[in-house]
């Protein structure tokens, strides 16, 4: 504290729990409660990206004839972002720090002599970093459409036609700065005594190239030589280039006249081609199968020529393309229409889909409606075969080189990692399928309430083949647990160079089901003396299931229904309810959202005594649970001229603050971590 050491204080009562080794136990996920966090430099993430767009849109149209016309349409658009993702390059107890090293205090020089050691390991948050790492991110996009659109007579009926080429360009320029170059920093903090009493780097190598010494213990800024050699000006980069190219033509039109009414039928087909090329700098990518140094990124030894050298964004160069042909026939057929049973209506469609890297898919959907004879009630159902073919970035993504802290290994229990996690594509993906399912009924403006709609629909979605990838954690605990398969992909024997390789496979699956209800009422305001109309809306999600299976030896399916943290979470209940008072001038709108309570896995024991052995399956845990909540946001507008419009709005409104677990923890996704937000602003048509 204050820059002079002192004893850890175990949260334990102050007694670090052991094993036999003398690993201490005990810690959640690789971290123990207790001692001086003070300068955890994470309170200063970013919790919401600063965001910048411009966007333009044209178009032309030539009528050959009062049905037919010839378009051309060109997009341009340009986002720009920046965020702070990680703010001083954590290092988790992986450093070994040398006893002899001039910068360490004298007491843990007497304490390494009185235990007859000559190194130890050290962790630090490195706030002693002034800048925290910035990530700055520009997208390009172009895109041009030439078309035909109309239609014309044929075998006794009007047809529809569409036909069109598209062309699309995206580029994405990603720029890191004020991060760190490992073997740099490993050198500098790796201090001795010079001959004159200097303090230098230990590494002849490394002081030749320019290595200033760093004091990691202490808290003390670092010189701005130091900064220069450690933090380079010019971080990690990444240029990306995306094109797609489409030609489509589809046809839609009535030949046949039923009983019921007419038959309609909509067939088509369509090419598509995709493909993408990345370039990173040489730090980051290595430069032993492709790139230089340059001025920008000059050579230094002690930089690893395979790449890799950056605390996180190590970007790697990559290509890859694909191309997909693909035709489809959809048909709606009326069933029956008559007072005494109803209307309904039949749809079935079919497509098939050849992927240059997976081969033919074939999909289908069968669905009907029924508007029965009782006022206002109508059935409908659907079920169908689906597909998601791997993307441009599963299969074929570049390398991406980042540390990933806290990783815990289960051969060594009690010891925290840094892992080299590298993030790839595979290009033996096949598409994803799956088959979904959905019923419901509509009540639908009766003559008893003319205004009110309400719909209630059950779905059940079950995916086989369902692309995921399996983080650098579970892989080590897998290989641990007996699945010999990702033993291969990760290298732990050596705590200072942990590596782990991660990328997706078809090898799980998903299971859904749950309800969708949906209701809205309109009413006019004349009836109590007031201008405009009124408008009830709300919507509602309860999902009973969402069952992830990883489908591999020694793993569970896992329950995330009712899951309120991670990135896939998933809570029992989601509500949305708006109400609207609109006039020719005026308008306001307040809405509500409500998530139900939930837990941070369904997975974990409860427990506080007599709890059983916590398994990588079943943790147990003290505390398994994340409060609901509630938003309110309102807004109104006000229309000065038929040209100019002014508005305000205001995002939680009573300032909500977002449900969190030990180390404040929260998902940005689900809930708000903003807080009340503003916005004025005026809109003008010209």
């Amino acid at each position: 504290m204050n820059g002079n050491p002192r004893q850890f204080e175990y949260g334990s009562n102050g007694v670090p729990l052991k094993d036999a080794n003398g690993n201490v136990l005990g810690c959640y996920n690789g971290v123990c409660e207790g001692g001086d966090r003070s300068g955890n430099v994470t309170n200063a993430n970013s919790l919401k990206s600063t965001i910048t767009r411009l966007s333009g849109y044209g178009r032309i149209g030539f009528d050959i004839d009062p049905d037919n016309e010839l378009y051309t349409t060109v997009n341009v658009a340009r986002v720009t972002t920046g965020n702070i993702p990680n703010v001083g390059s954590a290092q988790f107890g992986n450093l070994t720090l040398q006893c002899a090293n001039p910068y360490v205090p004298t007491s843990v020089q007497e304490a390494c002599a009185a235990n007859g050691i000559t190194q130890f390991r050290y962790g630090v948050d490195n706030a002693i970093f002034p800048n925290s790492i910035s990530v700055r991110t520009e997208r390009e996009q172009y895109r041009f459409v030439a078309g035909a659109k109309g239609k014309i007579q044929a075998f006794g009926g009007d047809w529809r036609y569409d036909a069109y080429y598209q062309h699309g360009t995206g580029i994405t320029d990603i720029t890191v700065r004020d991060i760190p170059l490992m073997p740099r920093y490993n050198a500098a903090i790796q201090a001795v005594r010079a001959p004159d009493g200097s303090i230098t780097c230990a590494n002849p190598a490394a002081v030749a190239s320019g290595c200033v010494p760093l004091n990691i213990i202490g808290g003390q800024t670092p010189s701005a030589a130091a900064l220069a050699y450690i933090l380079p000006g010019n971080g990690p980069y990444q240029h990306t280039r995306q094109t797609q190219d489409v030609a489509s033509f589809s046809v839609s039109g009535e030949p046949l006249q039923l009983p019921a009414g007419a038959l309609s039928v909509a067939f088509g087909s369509e090419y598509r081609h995709e493909f993408y090329q990345v370039n990173a700098d040489p730090y980051g990518n290595g430069v032993v199968t492709s790139g230089a140094y340059d001025a920008q990124y000059p050579s230094d030894p002690l930089l690893n020529p395979q790449g890799g050298n950056w605390y996180a964004g190590n970007y790697r160069d990559g290509r890859g393309a694909y191309s997909v042909y693909e035709s489809f026939l959809e048909v709606n057929a009326p069933l029956f229409n008559s007072d005494g049973v109803g209307k309904a209506n039949l749809n079935a469609a079919g497509r098939a889909t050849n992927y240059s890297t997976s081969g033919t898919v074939y999909t289908w959907k069968v669905g009907a409606t029924w508007d029965t004879p009782v006022d206002g009630i109508r059935f409908r159902g659907v079920t169908s075969r689906d597909i998601r073919a791997p993307n441009l970035s599963e299969l074929f993504a570049a390398p991406v080189t980042s540390n990933r802290t806290g990783t815990t290994d289960p051969f060594n229990p009690g010891r925290t990692l840094t892992v080299l996690q590298t993030t790839t594509g595979n290009t033996a993906l096949r598409p994803e399928v799956a088959r979904n399912t959905e019923f419901g009924v509509i009540l639908s403006r009766p003559s008893w309430a003319p205004r009110l709609n309400i719909s209630v629909d059950y779905y059940r979605i079950k995916i086989k083949s369902a692309i995921a990838a399996l983080d650098a954690q579970t892989q080590i605990n897998l290989c641990f647990a007996g699945v010999t398969f990702t033993c291969n992909s990760f290298d732990i024997s050596d705590p200072n160079n942990a590596s782990v390789t991660v990328q997706p496979f078809n090898f799980a699956s998903i299971f859904t089901d749950g309800f969708d209800i949906e209701a809205s009422y309109q009413v006019p305001l004349s009836g109590i003396g007031l201008p405009g109309q009124a408008s009830l809306r709300g919507l509602a999600t309860h999902v009973k299931n969402f069952i992830s299976d990883r489908g591999l030896p020694n793993t569970i399916p896992i329950q995330g229904a009712g899951v309120n943290l991670g990135q896939g979470a998933t809570p029992s209940w989601k509500v949305l309810a708006v109400q609207d008072w609109t006039t020719d001038l005026f308008s306001m709108t307040l809405q509500e959202r409500w998530i139900s309570a939930g837990v941070i896995s369904n997975e974990y024991i409860v427990c506080q005594t007599n709890c059983p052995v916590s398994t990588i399956d079943h943790p147990t845990i003290d505390r398994n649970h994340l409060d609901s909540a509630f938003y309110v946001d309102i807004s109104a507008s006000y229309k000065f001229t038929d040209a100019v419009q002014g508005y305000v709005k205001v995002d939680n409104m009573f300032n909500k603050d977002a449900a969190t677990v030990p180390s404040d923890i929260t998902n940005p996704g689900l809930y708000d971590v903003v807080g009340r937000a503003f916005r004025v602003g005026m809109r003008a048509n010209f």
